[in-house]
């Protein structure tokens, strides 16, 4: 692991300069992690950490809020999203799974920004490297943050940090997924496993290219597909 716990909190103290912190928490491994970095990097008082749940979202997520909150010592609150959503769904045409999920991740970052401006302070992101080249993100959802502190590491760098900043067992152990709506799954989404995913991001992050084998290829298109969701908007040029 080329990025140690020690020098992504100094990279939060050096960019949040003496800002509070601000960071959504779904219960899922990512956001675990960062909350931990964050609570050891910056005073506690300066964190403010928002979970955002919907109808669907199963209490076992709730029962991870709360050993979160006693592992990091930092206390997330509830805002929860349903009216805000379901007015929204009554406004637009019938969408997909991939729509509506689309949407709740746009809705919880426009809440983090919310409280950013109240509290003056900077969004923190929570993309892994595997999602960033794969373009598994939401763009100005999740994707949009003031910070990414994680951003360097593959999904499998995120378990052993995990362990090591004393991120819950039973968050580290779930099956990876954004909860955007019922059963759904990272890997099934992506259609490769995490080892399949960080075997070939290893090798592009060390050759800067993807291998040639049937994950390789895979992950070579959903990076050229996603590649507007990793650069600023296009403008005209002088």
């Amino acid at each position: 692991m080329g990025f140690k716990p020690e020098k992504i909190m100094q990279f939060l103290r050096n960019n949040l300069s003496d800002k509070p912190a601000i960071i959504g928490i779904s219960s899922g491994i990512d956001s675990a992690l960062v909350l931990m970095l964050i609570s050891k990097a910056i005073e506690k008082e300066k964190v403010h950490a928002y979970f955002i749940p919907d109808s669907g979202t199963p209490g076992s997520d709730y029962e991870d809020i709360a050993k979160l909150e006693k592992s990091s010592g930092i206390q997330i609150q509830t805002i929860h999203m349903d009216n805000v959503y379901n007015s929204m769904v009554d406004l637009l045409p019938k969408g997909r799974n991939m729509d509506y999920g689309n949407l709740k991740s746009r809705i919880r970052m426009s809440i983090l920004y919310f409280q950013a401006n109240v509290h003056g302070g900077l969004v923190i992101g929570t993309t892994n490297l595997s999602e960033f080249l794969t373009g598994y993100f939401t763009k100005f959802g999740d994707g949009a943050c003031d910070l990414e502190p994680i951003i360097n590491l593959t999904k499998s760098e995120v378990w052993n940090m995990a362990e090591i900043m004393g991120v819950p067992e039973s968050i580290i152990m779930k099956p990876p997924s954004a909860g955007l709506w019922e059963g759904q799954r990272d890997e099934d989404e992506l259609g490769l496993s995490y080892r399949e995913i960080d075997n070939a991001v290893s090798e592009f992050r060390k050759n800067g290219r993807f291998p040639d084998t049937p994950a390789g290829e895979k992950i070579r298109e959903l990076y050229n597909r996603s590649d507007h969701k990793r650069r600023l908007p296009l403008a005209l040029e002088d």
